[in-house]
């Protein structure tokens, strides 16, 4: 990967700056990559943009909805293991007291 800086004629291509974590896209015909020279853009393969786009596409695919119910059914599972406890609590003996013996 080759590495341009900013105000450069470039080819066609997709031109990626760590500085900002942006992807700047050039079109067919070329052209100048914004910014000055202390912006530095590294060049990247268009096979690598598609690649990285459908991974990226199919990661929010499957996490999306999992992370939807993962919240949901964690959501409602304490508000049943709390209302399970206050329904239980009268039933169940409490340590910290201490029944009081008759003489």
């Amino acid at each position: 990967m080759k590495r341009y800086h900013g105000h450069h004629r470039v080819k066609a291509g997709f031109y990626w700056t760590p500085a900002r974590w942006e992807i700047i896209t050039v079109p067919r015909e070329g052209g100048m990559l914004p910014g000055g020279e202390e912006i530095a853009y590294v060049g990247l393969p268009v096979t690598l943009v598609m690649l990285a786009g459908a991974m990226l596409g199919a990661a929010y695919v499957i996490f999306l909805p999992l992370i939807g119910f993962v919240i949901f059914f964690g959501f409602a599972g304490k508000k049943l293991w709390h209302l399970l406890e206050r329904s239980l609590r009268p039933m169940l003996p409490n340590p910290a007291r201490v029944p009081e013996e008759e003489d």
